[in-house]
């Protein structure tokens, strides 16, 4: 299996081991339709990239315009199964409303495979008083190893970068068969422009 690194810019710690490290001098080509071995990398420049970046201040958030930031959302099943999908995301941002949209999907499972499924970033928002912060939810069907499963989960992430180049975000929620017993999932969302 191969391994992902996920890095929660909210919560320390690393959920998964690591794979090899992006180059910062660069920036990352954020195209979308990309194969599994593309986000893999994609993942791991962006997620070096916005340890880089840091934290946007809150006052360097614009208020004003909008912008769409492209990426990979990484979606574990925390079942002891090592059951886990990559896919292609797309983050939307309305720095006037402050409304977040989005979501992913040309889901791979973590040995390249690809499978079905697509979530929604939903009723998401900058979050006025924190400036840079971005509360919300992911909702959407994706197939794992253990089948098609509903995926309902919290999203909490942050903008990174001196001018709002990237944002990224950590998910918690479950992931239910169809008459089934829901399972935990956690997950990232990484996306630069």
């Amino acid at each position: 299996m191969t391994s992902i690194r996920l890095f929660p810019i909210l919560f320390a710690g690393t959920l998964s081991a690591c794979m090899g490290s992006g180059n910062d001098d660069n920036p990352v080509d954020t195209g979308t339709g990309v194969g599994f071995a593309e986000l893999e990398a994609l993942q791991t420049d962006l997620i070096d990239q916005v340890v880089a970046a840091g934290v946007t201040p809150s006052d360097m958030v614009p208020d004003t315009g909008d912008a769409t930031y492209n990426g990979t959302m990484l979606l574990l099943l925390m079942d002891g199964s090592d059951d886990g999908v990559l896919g292609d995301a797309e983050v939307t941002v309305d720095f006037m409303s402050n409304a977040v949209g989005g979501g992913a999907e040309n889901f791979y499972d973590l040995e390249g495979n690809a499978t079905a499924g697509s979530v929604a970033i939903e009723n998401a928002v900058i979050v006025d008083v924190l400036g840079s912060f971005i509360a919300g939810e992911v909702n959407g069907t994706v197939t794992f190893a253990a089948g098609a499963l509903a995926v309902s989960t919290g999203l909490a992430g942050n903008f990174s970068g001196a001018n709002v180049e990237y944002v990224s975000g950590v998910m918690s929620g479950t992931a239910t068969p169809a008459g089934g017993a829901a399972i935990a999932v956690q997950g990232a969302v990484y996306a630069g422009q």
